[in-house]
């Protein structure tokens, strides 16, 4: 295939099964691509696959069967430090003994010695800057423990973004945020997007979320895909009656709730 055309990120084929699962596979042959610069989003309830397929594609977990394309090489069965992904979890993951520069500093200064790519100098400019972008250099010297959720979040996407990874997963990041600092950090990642050009992989269970971030959105179903395209696309054309209940007609109970609360 042409590199012009080819997907930042092609996934075919991946099912897992566990050992102790061996009736009921986590996830059953699932292929998708993820173009340069999309952000596509994961949507799905408890126990779907999504969890399952993120671990995969970050290399916490081996796939059963299938294989995973970067840039059109196979990094299937490359450990996670080689894959040139970034993660942001739900729990910010954030060293509490360490201020919130230093936090962002502390791993990209391991890669940069470890490849003699950068100076700790250099690495804190970086992150200074990174931390500027995000809207919290005014807490660069304090500690987690003295930020708010949307504080800590935006230092964890802060700490990620610095590496400059080839795609940035996103693992449900908003799940324990109030509902004015999931629309803030909203628009914070579809900045970055759009300012960075960065490849996204969003994995969330709400529907308005992944509606209002997304290019295209991944419906899961039962360790399946149920459904993969545009937003518009989906809302106008649902796959089946399970995408219908469970997306569109969701969808059409928020708007109609907000409606009713606007009157």
């Amino acid at each position: 295939m042409d590199a012009l055309t080819t997907p930042k990120l092609q996934i075919r084929n991946i099912s897992k099964i566990y050992n102790e699962q061996k009736d009921t596979p986590a996830l059953e042959d699932v292929s998708f691509d993820v173009q340069a610069g999309e952000l596509l989003s994961i949507l799905g309830p408890s126990g779907c696959g999504k969890t399952t397929l993120l671990k995969i594609l970050v290399g916490l977990l081996p796939p059963t069967s299938g294989s995973i394309y970067l840039d059109g090489s196979e990094i299937t069965h490359l450990p996670s430090a080689k894959r040139s992904m970034g993660i942001v979890f739900q729990n910010y993951a954030l060293f509490e003994n360490m201020t919130v520069l230093d936090n962002v500093v502390y791993a990209a200064y391991l890669k940069a010695k470890r490849e003699k790519s950068a100076t700790k100098a250099e690495i804190r400019g970086k992150a200074e800057d990174m931390l500027e972008i995000l809207g919290v250099s005014h807490v660069a010297g304090k500690y987690p423990a003295q930020l708010s959720g949307g504080q800590q979040q935006r230092v964890a996407i802060a700490r990620t973004l610095i590496h400059n990874p080839a795609i940035m997963l996103f693992d449900e990041p908003m799940s324990a945020l109030d509902v004015d600092t999931r629309l803030q950090l909203r628009d914070v990642i579809k900045q970055i997007q759009r300012d960075f050009g960065t490849t996204m992989i969003y994995i969330t269970h709400d529907q308005e979320e992944a509606f209002a971030m997304s290019d295209r959105i991944l419906v899961m179903r039962n360790a399946r895909i149920a459904q993969l395209d545009t937003p518009e696309n989906i809302i106008k054309n649902p796959a089946d009656e399970y995408v219908k209940s469970f997306v569109v007609d969701n969808i059409q109970k928020k708007i109609d709730s907000l409606s009713r609360f606007s009157r």
